[in-house]
């Protein structure tokens, strides 16, 4: 849900940039309507700003948070931020994230979802 000043992070595993890409993919029927992207669909996702949002697709698994942050909006905040309270080492190697900004996601759950797995939220403002 809407929440300023926070970034949730799911991080998953991709086999290219263009599954990530269709993963997300909002589509629209002719009316203007918006079909829900898969992930939408999986992590039960109302609504979110795509403009305050990315997603990343590394080419090799990473093991470190940190890497796999690296490079992305408000890094000097957020990456130490995740990697104090979730850990700098993730449990399984991943090599893509998605972030939202302004949005708290409190629907925790520790499965993966299609090989992507909602690691948490941090105040980032």
């Amino acid at each position: 849900m809407e929440q300023i000043g926070y970034v949730s992070l799911w991080v998953g595993k991709f086999s290219t940039s263009e599954e990530l890409e269709k993963y997300l993919l909002i589509a629209y029927t002719e009316d203007g309507d918006a079909i829900p992207s898969q992930f939408e669909k999986d992590f039960k996702v109302d609504y979110f700003d795509e403009d305050f949002s990315e997603a990343h697709y590394a080419n090799q698994d990473m093991c470190k948070l940190s890497h796999l942050l690296e490079g992305c909006s408000y890094d000097d905040v957020v990456i130490p931020n995740f990697v104090e309270k979730y850990g700098e080492y993730l449990p399984d190697g991943f090599n893509s994230m998605i972030l939202i900004y302004d949005f708290q996601h409190n629907k925790k759950s520790d499965n993966e979802i299609n090989g992507v797995k909602y690691l948490g939220s941090i105040r980032y403002e």
